[in-house]
């Protein structure tokens, strides 16, 4: 692990002398640290040009592979040491209502098993609210789409892309239908589902000639699910969130995804929950979810 941290060192300074003060080794330890490495992943890593530093080809093709490597041992080395603390370890976590996803569950669970006084507390809301609640100091983290316009106060990293469908009754016209297209609902009744007025919905609807007519609103994915089973109408979400009775039916006119990301306030120090959050975060491999 420490090859694989002086790898990143050199790689984010692009100099040799600078990646050894960063990591407080002399410069012949760190090199000799680098040719182990590159031995053992059998080419050179660096391309050295009198004061110039460049990756390798193959050193751009291991970097983001040794990055998450040495994530995952960090984040487990943060686990292992809170395990003999006796200590509480919050976290206040926000997760936008339209984001699920496994990876998150396995990862809550881990913190769960592996962090002794690890508590949790979680809330729902839409995109721009939980970044408030962070820049407020009301959460640690959160879970959410990329906005659009992100504050510089805002450290983010990218987790996974999502894909919005209609998500309606499985016994809707639509579900029979060979290619099913927005297009061809304009009388639809739609479902807001978080106050937010629907805005890909409505982007994908005018780009097509019409209005979409958003009659109902839910605040939360149960109750949106409950006006979707009750013939309320049908909603415009991730299709990740289908389940019993909903189904989730791709659009071949409204092909629409996000970028979801794990989000803190820049500079503000994180307690060892968070810190361990972020680190098993950005070490998972987090597959994209589809519609």
């Amino acid at each position: 692990m420490h090859q694989v941290r002086y790898f990143l060192a050199v790689a984010r300074e692009l100099n040799f002398t600078r990646a050894a003060d960063e990591c407080n080794v002399s410069q012949p330890s760190l090199t000799r640290a680098i040719q182990k490495l590159e031995e053992e992943l059998g080419g050179p890593l660096f391309r050295r040009e009198r004061s110039r530093t460049h990756l390798t080809d193959l050193g751009r093709l291991m970097l983001p592979h040794l990055e998450r490597t040495f994530e995952a041992a960090e984040a487990a080395k943060l686990l292992a040491r809170g395990v003999g603390r006796s200590e509480v370890s919050p976290l206040t976590l926000g997760i936008q209502s339209v984001v699920e996803s496994d990876t998150l569950n396995a990862i809550l669970k881990e913190l769960a098993e592996g962090l002794k006084g690890f508590e949790l507390t979680l809330t729902t809301g839409s995109a721009d609210m939980l970044m408030e609640k962070a820049l407020s100091g009301e959460l640690d983290l959160f879970i959410a789409e990329l906005p659009s316009d992100v504050p510089d106060r805002i450290d983010h990293w990218p987790l996974f892309r999502h894909g919005y469908v209609m998500v309606t009754r499985k016994d809707h016209p639509l579900v029979r239908t060979d290619t099913p297209s927005l297009g061809g609902l304009r009388d639809e009744p739609w479902i807001d589902h978080d106050g937010t007025g629907c805005p890909r919905l409505h982007s994908a609807a005018v780009a097509l000639g019409f209005e979409p007519i958003v009659r109902h609103r839910a605040t939360d994915m149960r109750n949106l699910g409950r006006l979707i089973e009750a013939g309320a109408g049908s909603a415009f979400v991730p299709g990740s969130l289908a389940t019993g009775d909903v189904v989730a039916v791709p659009l071949a006119d409204a092909e629409v995804t996000e970028s979801v990301v794990l989000g803190a306030v820049a500079g503000r120090r994180r307690g060892p929950a968070a810190e361990a959050f972020v680190r098993a975060s950005r070490a998972k491999s987090w597959s994209d979810v589809s519609a």
